[in-house]
């Protein structure tokens, strides 16, 4: 358990660390390619994500003060990891409206790191919720926000 404890902590550290690199490249080598579409395209990517983290924080801020343990309220009832969602879709941003080879590496990266933090977070949660988590699964996606909301659309459709 130590041990477990330990090795999430040096990836918490490593992937704060890339996240600043990506910032920082992103500033450096902001619209590098000068590809304007991919630019104006990366600035609407990062509101979506900047809008989708503010909402699942005030979604979990609202389950957190009414006690409530799994959080299936909000956007958490269309998509079970939203602020990981918020983070791909900034860390995607920052990488088109970089234009540039290392902050595309580096956003490849934390892109992986995230769905493998994504995965281990459904385990942990499979752990301390059980049933109820497997039942939440089953209902709501992991990240694709679309998806759930087309899902909670015909669900309420053939009711």
């Amino acid at each position: 358990m130590k041990d477990e404890k330990i090795i999430h902590l040096i990836g918490h550290i490593i992937y704060i660390t890339l996240y600043i690199s990506l910032v920082t490249s992103s500033i450096i080598f902001y619209n590098s390619a000068n590809l304007a579409t991919l630019l104006y395209a990366g600035w609407v990517i990062f509101a979506c994500g900047l809008a989708i983290l503010i909402i699942s924080s005030q979604t979990r801020r609202r389950a957190h003060q009414v006690k409530e343990a799994l959080i299936q309220s909000g956007i958490y009832a269309y998509v079970r990891h939203p602020e990981f969602l918020a983070h791909m879709l900034i860390i995607t941003s920052l990488t088109l409206m970089a234009q540039h080879p290392i902050s595309a590496a580096i956003g490849l990266v934390l892109l992986l790191l995230l769905c493998i933090e994504i995965v281990e977070e459904d385990k942990r949660n499979i752990e301390k919720f059980g049933d109820a988590y497997r039942d939440y699964m089953r209902k709501v996606p992991r990240i694709n926000l679309l998806a759930g909301i087309i899902k909670s659309a015909r669900e309420r459709k053939s009711r």
